[in-house]
């Protein structure tokens, strides 16, 4: 036993000698993905986009029109940057990109109102950039019903409606809402907590396979495994050991600066921060070291962790509902831990949910663990023979 740990100490030596002799380490295992922590921190410090440029075309001009056009202004997500003289213009700018959306308000509007006639007030908005879209429709809409029904209360009450009958006519149900878990709809809880699990996965398989995958391809792999006392297991931990320690610190500290700068509520214990952060750095070692044993040549692994990393945005469900994917992504999704990462963290740290409602999850991330003992003698053999390159003779077949 202690000459096991005396070689897992001197494995792991050895690679911090290697780590600080090659700037390339430094930059990959600590300066990048401290960068991008910092970027994607700093990208989405305001939580909601605010105050968007839109414009709005007044046909109207008449004191209804302009209050329409500062309501409009006043809200959270829209500003009136603009009011073109025809929709011409307006859409104009809009394909020139110095607008998201524009409102007409038509002629005669208040004069209709009056009548009882219902005009038409319509909006335009860029729902190509799916966000800014949705934000603006939100606020128009919002301010259109608000709107509406401050004239419709003003008409009633004219007519000598009580207050209690007036609020009956214009709402008849009252709506109770809650929004749970991110009650001010902040995107810093949606995007910002899962983008920085996601760029730190991509560095820790891309240094994950490098690292082995060097060994072999620069013939120092015997040697690696000579001081491993032939232990291809006690190899592979001491090599790896190191960057468990920096990415399991770097994936703390951004949880530190979700929780303690962006502010975003946490309703777990510390302790499952801890064991959440740290089955996510191994089990993406763990699929790293799989992905090398598979392909034990560094440039085809190294292409393969690429790709794999990549998809990961797209299938843990995180741009996409993966409830409405077809059943081949969902059951793709499972292979990704980022997935079960995602879920633990909705359901038990942003929630509060119970231990058994995310276990699944942890379960699963053991599960990853275990690939590297799929491929270990594959991965064995090619650390010892170095022999791995199919090698095929083309022949004239003249």
């Amino acid at each position: 036993m202690n000459n096991h740990i005396k070689a897992l100490i001197g494995v792991s030596g050895r690679e911090i000698n290697r780590m600080t002799s090659r700037p390339l380490y430094l930059l990959a295992v600590v300066l990048l993905p401290l960068l991008s922590l910092l970027f994607f921190v700093s990208l989405m410090k305001e939580g909601v986009p605010v105050k968007l440029p839109i414009a709005v075309v007044d046909y109207d001009h008449t004191a209804l029109s302009a209050k329409f056009s500062r309501t409009i202004d006043a809200t959270p997500g829209s500003s009136v940057v603009m009011t073109p003289a025809t929709e011409h213009e307006a859409l104009s700018e809009l394909r020139k990109g110095n607008i998201y959306g524009y409102v007409v308000l038509p002629h005669n509007l208040q004069s209709d109102i009056m009548n009882g006639t219902q005009p038409t007030v319509r909006f335009y908005y860029q729902n190509g950039l799916l966000i800014a879209g949705g934000l603006i429709q939100n606020d128009l809409t919002v301010t259109l019903h608000t709107l509406s029904a401050g004239v419709n209360k003003q008409k009633r009450e004219a007519m000598g409606q009580d207050e209690v009958s007036v609020l009956a006519a214009i709402q008849p149900i009252k709506p109770d809402v809650h929004l749970l878990f991110n009650p001010e709809t902040s995107y810093q809880v949606y995007v910002t907590t899962i983008m920085l699990p996601i760029m730190l996965q991509i560095f820790i398989l891309m240094i994950t396979v490098y690292s082995i995958g060097i060994e072999i391809k620069e013939r120092t792999s015997r040697e690696w495994l000579r001081m491993a006392d032939k232990s291809v297991l006690i190899a592979l931990s001491g090599k790896l050991l190191p960057y468990t320690v920096i990415f399991f610190i770097l994936t703390m500290f951004s949880n530190f600066l979700l929780f303690s700068v962006l502010m975003i509520p946490v309703n777990t214990s510390v302790v499952y921060l801890v064991l959440l952060s740290l089955v996510f750095v191994l089990a993406y070692q763990a699929i790293g070291v799989f992905f090398v044993g598979l392909l034990p040549m560094m440039r085809h692994s190294l292409n393969l962790a690429a790709f794999y990393g990549i998809l990961a945005l797209t299938l843990c469900g995180f741009s996409f509902p993966i409830e409405h994917m077809p059943e081949v992504f969902r059951l793709w999704a499972e292979a990704f831990p980022v997935r079960h990462y995602m879920h633990i963290f909705q359901s038990q740290i942003l929630a509060g949910f119970d231990f058994v409602y995310a276990a699944t999850s942890y379960l699963k991330f053991l599960l990853f663990l275990l690939l590297p003992f799929t491929i270990i003698f594959r991965l064995k053999s090619a650390l010892i023979y170095q022999n791995f390159i199919e090698k095929i003779r083309i022949t004239d077949a003249a």
